[in-house]
């Protein structure tokens, strides 16, 4: 798919991953959510109502891992997931490029590296659960990032990572592309769907639970785009909240159909990865 300005988004027939091309230099991307992302986007994660995303998290994480051990939440930002870790007798370790982000989280008393998590100096098999919370897909190498949890994570640990559905957006980007509406889809760097995950964690050593459509978040950040658009917006995410609820009740959220969807699963063999 042709985006313009000489951008385009490419699918692997391999394994289905999107992505969009060409890919910045990583110093650039590193400086930009550095720099910029916070200071554009701040709001969303700091409101209460994003914690919806981060109970239900929480909550999954917990069924499959009950006894509360070292959490790792890459792209931490504020920290309030790793707020609600800490509450919940977690010790949590956070990893932010952003300075004033990992100031705010600091302030909270947790414990956050400024810093990417690639590359990560935590030693082999220290950590019991490994977080990617709508982070994977900004990555300049998300693979990379999956390796790097994968051997950081003890045997049996958990790997939880949450992102918009990639091929749903790009199928929303063609949809909505006559009426110019295609700036509404969300997708990043790279665009993780369910086939995705299941050829990528499995090849590197993760034995999938199970794949599922994400909850919305009760919050939006649509008031920068203006009245108009901002109404629109606010119109899908009460659809998108009335379509999961039905997806849920009929037992669909595990075909990952939405917008969103969300991965758990555990370090269940020897990296086979070349």
């Amino acid at each position: 798919m042709h985006l313009g300005h000489g951008e385009e988004i490419l699918r692997c027939q391999q394994c289905t991953l999107l992505v969009r091309i060409p890919i910045p230099p990583e110093e650039t991307i590193t400086g930009w959510y550095r720099d910029v992302y916070w200071n554009h986007y701040r709001d969303e994660p700091l409101r209460s109502k994003r914690s919806n995303v981060y109970i239900h998290a929480m909550a999954w994480i917990e069924q499959l891992h009950p006894k509360p051990g070292i959490l790792v939440d890459v792209g931490c930002g504020s920290g309030a997931f790793l707020a609600l870790c800490q509450k919940r007798g977690w010790m949590g370790l956070g990893f932010d490029p952003s300075t004033q982000a990992v100031t705010l989280a600091r302030a909270l008393g947790l414990e956050v590296r400024c810093s990417s998590f690639l590359p990560c100096n935590l030693a082999d098999e220290t950590t019991d659960v490994v977080t990617f919370i709508n982070v994977l897909d900004h990555l300049r190498n998300p693979i990379g990032a999956l390796q790097e949890a994968w051997r950081i994570l003890r045997p049996n640990g958990l790997i939880y990572i949450r992102v918009p559905n990639g091929p749903f957006h790009v199928w929303l980007m063609s949809l909505w592309s006559a009426v110019e509406l295609r700036h509404m889809a969300v997708f990043h760097l790279f665009g993780f769907g369910r086939s995705a995950f299941l050829y990528h964690l499995s090849r590197l050593g993760f034995e999938v639970a199970e794949i599922r459509t994400a909850p919305p978040s009760s919050d939006d950040s649509f008031a920068q785009l203006g009245p108009r658009m901002a109404l629109f917006g606010r119109s899908l995410k009460v659809a998108g909240h009335l379509a999961y609820q039905l997806l849920v009740g009929l037992g669909l959220d595990r075909k990952a159909w939405g917008p969103s969807i969300e991965v758990i699963a555990f370090k269940a063999h020897p990296n086979s990865s070349t």
